[in-house]
């Protein structure tokens, strides 16, 4: 194990990525979560408290990463992770972690989508003139 990054990831929340978010969506609403506004019906952020989660869609996924990758995280729940710097995070990670893509996103975002023993994560950095 190596020691901690000196940039720490800022954040971390649930990504779930769905065929399609409407019948979720409503469950969490039912719930009391609280959205949050974004630019594309098919990703939803949702809040509880101090808590959130990411609802997305198999389609907007696609939109930044490649169909293949996207259709193997369907039904799955991934760790979205908020850093400053994707490459002095991902430089720190195990020999074992396999980076599988690494887009700019349509929303301003560098996204690094790793793999490690089946695990699934994003490393999300923020770039300069996003949101």
């Amino acid at each position: 194990m190596t020691d901690a990054p000196a940039t720490p990831a800022l954040r971390v929340t649930p990504l779930t990525v769905l065929p399609e978010i409407g019948p979720t969506l409503r469950r969490y609403l039912a719930l009391g979560f609280e959205p949050v506004a974004t630019d594309d019906p098919g990703c939803v952020g949702l809040r509880a408290g101090t808590t959130a989660v990411i609802l997305a869609s198999a389609a907007f996924m696609a939109g930044d990463f490649a169909a293949a990758h996207v259709s193997s995280l369907v039904g799955q729940t991934i760790t979205y992770v908020h850093v400053a710097s994707a490459d002095e995070v991902t430089a720190r990670l195990p020999t074992t972690t396999r980076i599988v893509q690494d887009v700019r996103t349509r929303a301003g975002t560098r996204e690094v989508l790793v793999e490690d023993s089946g695990d699934h994560l994003i490393i999300a950095e923020t770039t300069t003139g996003a949101g």
